[in-house]
C-alpha cells in the first residue's frame, strides 16, 4: 500500500486523476484544487498553504504512472478472481505436492486432508528458483554459442592433425615425382650423350673420306689431259659414292616417343606401388578411446590392457570399428590380416546407429561375423556355434555375395545376400552366413583383442586395362565372314567327299 499512499491526492486521498503540478511542488487532482481554491477563495496550497498565484500545470510523468497502476491493480484483482477455488469459491492459497495441485483451504481439510501441503508463495518461490538456475544456464550456453566458444576445441585439433597428414601423404608424392623427373632427365641425358658419341665418330669418319676423295681430286686435275680424260667417270661415280649424306637418320636422332610417349599414363601406372588401393576404410572418428587406429585408417589395434589373458572381453558393439562407407548393392571383397592374433573378431553389420551398446553381436540384431577365442573359432550367432579349423588362417577374406532362391510355398524368386568367410591363403571356406536381408546397407567391422598383433585391411591388387574400341558393325561382319568360311569349306569338304566315293 506504500506505493498507492504516494499515488494518492492529499485532498480526495484516492489515486490521482489528472494530476496538476502547483508552484510549491505540491501534486493534486485538477478537480479536487479547484474545489478546494472555490471553497476557500484563496489559491494556497491545501498541504504547505504557500500562494500559487500562476494557474497549475499538468503533471504528465504522475499522470502516466497512476494510470499503469490502474490498469496493474485491475489486472491483478481480475487475475486473483481467475485464481479462485472453482469448488469452494475459496482464494487459493495452498499447493498440494501428493497431487501437484494448487488447492484452497477447504480442499486441505476435506480432497487432500491427508496429503502433504505446502504454501502456495513457498512453492512458486522454490520453483521459480530452480527455474532462474536453468534460465542462467541456458543464457550462458547461449552467449557462449554467439562468441563460438562452445565448440568442442577437438575440432581444431583433428583439422590440424588432418591436415598435417595431408602434406605428409602429398609430399610422399611429390618425392616420387621427383624422383621420377630425375630418372628421366638422366635417361635423356645419357641417351643424348650416346647419340653424340655415335654422330662424332661419324663425322670422324666422313671427314677422313672426304679427305681422300678431295686429295684425289686435286691429284686428277693435275694430271695431263688424256689421263684426266681417262680416268674423269671413274673419279666421278667414286666422289659420289662417298659424299656422306646431309640429312641425318631417324636413329641418330633422339628417340621422343620413348621419352614423352604416354608418359603421364607410364607414371601413374608405376605410382600403384606407392598409392595402394584399399577396399575398405576405417573410421577412427566412431573407433573406441582405448583403440589405435592407423594414420592410413587401414589397421586396429587394442590397447586395452587386461589382467585376466584368459577371460576374453564381451562381445559388445562399444569394442568396434566400423568402416566409413556400407555396401548395398554389387559384390564386395575384401582381406583382413590377422597374423598371429589369437583373439579377434570381423563381420559385417547394419551399422551401431539407435543400437544398444551391450547388445549381442548376434544376426537377430543385424551383425554377422567369425570370431577367433584361442584355438577355436566360432560364428557371432546365438550360442556361438564352434567352426572346425585345421589350419589357422593369416588372412581371411571376407565376401558379399547375392544369390536367388525360389520359395515354392509362395511360388516367389527371392533375392539374398550372402556372407562368407575364408582363408585367403588357401581359398578355402571358413564359415558363411545365408540370406541376409537387403533392406540396409552392410558395414564392414574389426574387434582387435590382441594388443601385441594389429588388424591389418589388405590392399587390393589394381589392374590396369585399355578398352577395345571395336564397334558393333564390326563385331557382325567379322561373325558373317566367319560363317560364309564356315559353309565353303563344308561345301568343299562335301564335294571332296563326294568325288571319292564317285571315284571308287
Amino acid at each position: 500500500m506504500a506505493l498507492e499512499d504516494e499515488l494518492s491526492c492529499p485532498v480526495c486521498t484516492d489515486v490521482f486523476r489528472d494530476p496538476v503540478l502547483l508552484s510549491c511542488g505540491h501534486s493534486f487532482c485538477r478537480q479536487c484544487i479547484n474545489d478546494h481554491w472555490t471553497s476557500s477563495s484563496s489559491r494556497n496550497c491545501p498541504v504547505c498553504r504557500q500562494l500559487s498565484p500562476q494557474e497549475p500545470v499538468s503533471n504528465l510523468c504522475l499522470r502516466n504512472t497512476c494510470e499503469t497502476y490502474l490498469r496493474e491493480q485491475s489486472t491483478r484483482k481480475e487475475r486473483d478472481e481467475e485464481h479462485e477455488c472453482q469448488i469452494h469459491g475459496e482464494k487459493i492459497e495452498l499447493f498440494c505436492q501428493t497431487d501437484e495441485e494448487a488447492i484452497c483451504a477447504v480442499c486441505k481439510k476435506q480432497e487432500h486432508r491427508w496429503h502433504q501441503t505446502q504454501k502456495l508463495q513457498q512453492t512458486v518461490r522454490h520453483r521459480k528458483a530452480k527455474l532462474k538456475a536453468v534460465l542462467r544456464s541456458a543464457e550462458k550456453s547461449l552467449v557462449s554459442l554467439q562468441k563460438g566458444t562452445a565448440r568442442d576445441p577437438k575440432i581444431s585439433s583433428f583439422k590440424l592433425s588432418i591436415q598435417r597428414k595431408i602434406r605428409m601423404e602429398f609430399e610422399t608424392l611429390h618425392q616420387f615425382l621427383r624422383k621420377e623427373e630425375e630418372s628421366r632427365i638422366t635417361a635423356l641425358n645419357e641417351e643424348e650423350k650416346e647419340k653424340r658419341v655415335k654422330m662424332e665418330r661419324r663425322i670422324q669418319g666422313g671427314v677422313l673420306s672426304l679427305s681422300d676423295r678431295v686429295k684425289e681430286l686435286k691429284e686428277g686435275i693435275e694430271e695431263d689431259d688424256i689421263t684426266l680424260l681417262q680416268n674423269y667417270h671413274r673419279i666421278m661415280d667414286r666422289s659420289d659414292h662417298t659424299l656422306p649424306d646431309q640429312e641425318l637418320s631417324s636413329e641418330a636422332l633422339i628417340d621422343v616417343s620413348t621419352h614423352l610417349g604416354n608418359l603421364k599414363y607410364q607414371v601413374w601406372e608405376k605410382m600403384k606401388d606407392i598409392c595402394p588401393y584399399y577396399p575398405v576404410i576405417l573410421n577412427p572418428s566412431a573407433a573406441p578411446p582405448d583403440i589405435s587406429v592407423s594414420d592410413d585408417l587401414t589397421s586396429v589395434t587394442s590397447c586395452f590392457h587386461r589382467q585376466d589373458e584368459g577371460n576374453p572381453l564381451p562381445l559388445h558393439s562399444n569394442r568396434m570399428v566400423l568402416a566409413s562407407v556400407g555396401y548395398a548393392d554389387a559384390a564386395h571383397v575384401w582381406d583382413v590380416e590377422v597374423g598371429d592374433s589369437h583373439r579377434w573378431s570381423l563381420g559385417v553389420c547394419f551399422g551401431l546407429e539407435g543400437k544398444p551398446a551391450t547388445q549381442p553381436l548376434t544376426p537377430e540384431n543385424g551383425f554377422w561375423g567369425l570370431r577367433r577365442d584361442g584355438d577355436s573359432y566360432e560364428l557371432m550367432a546365438a550360442g556361438m556355434s564352434r567352426v572346425n579349423m585345421e589350419v589357422n588362417a593369416k588372412v581371411v577374406r571376407v565376401k558379399i555375395v547375392y544369390c536367388h532362391e525360389f520359395l515354392q510355398d509362395v511360388m516367389q524368386l527371392k533375392r539374398w545376400r550372402k556372407v562368407s568367410f575364408s582363408d585367403a591363403s588357401s581359398n578355402s571356406l571358413i564359415a558363411e552366413f545365408a540370406r541376409v536381408p537387403l533392406k540396409k546397407k552392410l558395414f564392414p567391422f574389426v574387434i582387435p583383442e590382441d594388443q601385441t598383433v594389429p588388424l591389418r585391411v589388405v590392399p587390393a591388387n589394381v589392374t590396369l586395362t585399355v578398352e577395345e574400341k571395336i564397334s558393333l558393325m564390326e563385331i557382325h561382319r567379322f561373325s558373317f565372314l566367319l560363317f560364309l568360311f564356315c559353309i565353303v569349306v563344308f561345301l568343299f569338304m562335301s564335294m571332296l567327299g563326294k568325288s571319292d566315293r564317285q571315284g571308287r
